[in-house]
């Protein structure tokens, strides 16, 4: 049934986000989540469950911009997407898009979305929304400044010199390649204290070795065809060596009745940085800083590939620790994931550098073997693992032992697909539980080899 909701109570915090934000989800749960987080940063967030109702909305109020659930029900987001921008070619649209469909929402971003964000079942999403809310409006803001810049820049050379003096972006201007005007932005981003420091030194003195093949070209392409270049990533390096990323455009441009090249640039750290932080969080524990679930079942198919390619063995370790849960209910939660934290510290340093350490979940590790030449191998590591997690551990309250229970399944004797590796690997390591913890055990699947070696015979390690 459609819903819709004026307003949430909050202060907008600013004259723009008083303009509000609509988000159509068809989930009235996960819209609400959404409006009141939003709602305690200031935003007025409107609501609406389907097209026909947030297109109502847009042509009657007008937004600082919409979120769209990509599995909005009847034309979907993808057309939601289309038909807002069509309306408004500049209002900012973000796409919200389950686990999965990055590859949808990559396509919403050829179709004009500005961003994106992909919806977690743990709602961390909520968390990174405010920040990739931000920087959408913040870049909206700055291309509507960099557009009346430009129009202004053609009426009139005296009136863009006003305007480039206060500008944000790295203006230069360039004939033949070389610098021959720079505005104080450019000064500042490329690290010069005077002009006299840039004016008359090739443009290309300032760009990364890696980049000047490219830039050279791009440059190439405006003096003789007289295009304009669209947004690109560079990599400049500055008069004090550090080395800027930025966004670089360039037009053909006339500078005393001479051809010239403007370009325009600016410092998008700040966007990488957020870039990587969005990656680490799709692939990496945030507690640990282990490879979680996703980013395991794309290494364990790696391995997978190349070891049916080049014939050679390796072995998955799945662990539980015995007796965390005790721990965690009894000295609390941050005590319980210090102690997580100290078991991934000694899980990592018990594995070779080519071995994968992975938290799947709770009190649950993987240990992908990168190459195995007998199973023996796998018995010394898992022995290691169960001796090193058998060690007390410190934690505010004092000394705590704890164990592991390890199953072991190896490629291709339990498995030649990661499915069934992880099951056998499970079940053994529910094997082990069951015989008292703090040991390890094979995978007993009917191609197992016979256990001849005592030395390294599963079981209790000491």
């Amino acid at each position: 049934m459609p819903f819709h909701t004026a307003r949430a109570e909050q202060r907008p915090i600013e004259t723009d986000a008083a303009q509000g934000i609509l988000y159509l989800e068809d989930d009235l749960a996960l819209a609400r989540l959404l409006q009141v987080q939003l709602g305690r940063l200031g935003y007025r967030v409107d609501l609406a469950a389907d097209a026909g109702q947030g297109l109502a909305l847009v042509r009657q109020t007008g937004y600082q911009a919409v979120l769209v659930d990509y599995n909005l029900p009847e034309q979907g987001g993808m057309w939601m997407v289309a038909a807002l921008l069509e309306l408004d070619p500049w209002l900012p649209v973000l796409m919200l898009t389950a686990k999965g469909d990055e590859r949808s929402a990559v396509e919403a971003m050829k179709l004009g979305a500005s961003d994106y964000l992909v919806k977690d079942p743990e709602l961390r999403y909520l968390d990174l929304l405010p920040m990739v809310l931000e920087k959408m409006l913040l870049g909206h803001r700055l291309a509507r400044e960099r557009e009346r810049t430009l129009k202004s820049i053609k009426e009139s050379e005296e009136r863009y010199r006003k305007l480039v003096e206060l500008t944000p972006d790295g203006i230069v201007i360039c004939c033949q390649s070389r610098i021959e005007f720079a505005n104080p932005a450019a000064l500042r981003l490329l690290g010069a204290g005077n002009p006299d420091e840039v004016l008359g030194n090739m443009i290309l003195g300032f760009i990364h070795p890696d980049s000047v093949e490219l830039f050279q070209a791009q440059l190439r392409l405006i003096e003789v065809s007289g295009v304009n270049v669209p947004w690109l990533e560079e990599r400049f390096v500055r008069l004090d060596y550090q080395e800027l990323d930025a966004e670089v455009s360039g037009i053909p441009f006339s500078y005393r009745s001479h051809p010239a090249v403007l370009i325009i640039f600016r410092d998008i750290s700040q966007r990488i940085e957020a870039k990587h932080l969005l990656e680490r969080l799709a692939y990496f524990d945030q507690l640990t800083q282990l490879p979680n679930r996703a980013l395991f079942f794309d290494r364990l198919q790696v391995q997978l590939e190349q070891a049916r390619r080049y014939q050679f063995d390796f072995a998955l370790l799945y662990l539980d620790l015995d007796g965390f849960k005790g721990v965690n209910d009894t000295l609390g939660h941050d005590q319980g994931d210090s102690l997580l934290t100290q078991v991934a510290a000694r899980l990592e340093r018990a594995v070779r550098s080519s071995d994968t350490v992975a938290r799947i979940g709770g009190d649950e590790f993987v240990v992908l073997m990168a190459r195995v030449k007998i199973r023996e191998d796998a018995a010394v590591v898992a022995g290691k693992l169960v001796e090193t997690l058998g060690a007390p551990f410190e934690l505010v309250s004092g000394c705590c032992c704890i164990g592991a229970s390890v199953g072991i399944s190896l490629f291709p004797l339990n498995g030649d697909d990661a499915d069934t590796l992880l099951t056998a690997a499970d079940r053994a390591m529910y094997q082990a539980k069951e015989a008292g913890g703090s040991a390890f055990r094979f995978s007993n699947g009917p191609d197992a080899a016979p256990r001849t070696t005592p030395m390294l015979r599963e079981g209790a390690i000491g």
